[in-house]
């Protein structure tokens, strides 16, 4: 037996259905999204890594530890032992897999033409090197021979990972 169907309850009814369903695939990508992070973070874990802030800075160069889990949303991020300083830092600029190559090309770089390649962010930003500015960047010249002289001596300590990355 049929029975009758008010046209707007269907239609109400599909469009709940297909706004359940975007939901449902919407949930799906932002996880596979996460794991893929999550699998890309952790394959940095004991290797060299590349730091560029998104302020000015020097570019950074360092050893991946850990993932944390930051905010609500579980967010994962590197935490990364500074090569120079000793220091456990959580990157929030962009990190990068280490190569020499990569760090003589960004430590090139004026700090605003980092950020403004790699963050898009136009404009110029002087960097002061006034005492009342609370980071100033080295010369890159200095600085890249401190962060060369650290990762031969990391070399030396880790010859097996340093090969795994060069593989």
């Amino acid at each position: 037996m049929f029975g009758f169907f008010n046209k707007q309850q269907v239609i109400q009814q599909s469009q709940k259905e297909i706004l359940e369903l975007w939901k449902k695939q919407d949930q799906q990508r932002e996880e596979s999204k996460q794991q893929i992070q999550n699998i890309e973070l952790e394959m940095k874990i004991g290797k060299l890594v590349i730091m560029v802030s998104n302020e000015i800075d020097n570019v950074k160069v360092g050893i991946a530890k850990s993932i944390e889990l930051i905010s609500k949303a579980k967010q994962p991020y590197l935490v990364v032992e500074d090569i120079i300083s000793g220091q456990e830092v959580i990157p929030l600029g962009t990190v990068f897999d280490y190569s020499e190559q990569k760090f003589n090309a960004l430590n090139k770089l004026e700090p605003n033409e980092r950020i403004a390649i790699i963050y898009n962010k136009l404009g110029y930003h002087h960097v002061d090197k006034s005492s009342s500015q609370t980071v100033i960047p080295e010369d890159s010249e200095i600085w890249g021979k401190k962060v060369r002289q650290a990762v031969e001596k990391w070399k030396e300590q880790n010859p097996v990972t340093w090969k795994e990355m060069n593989e």
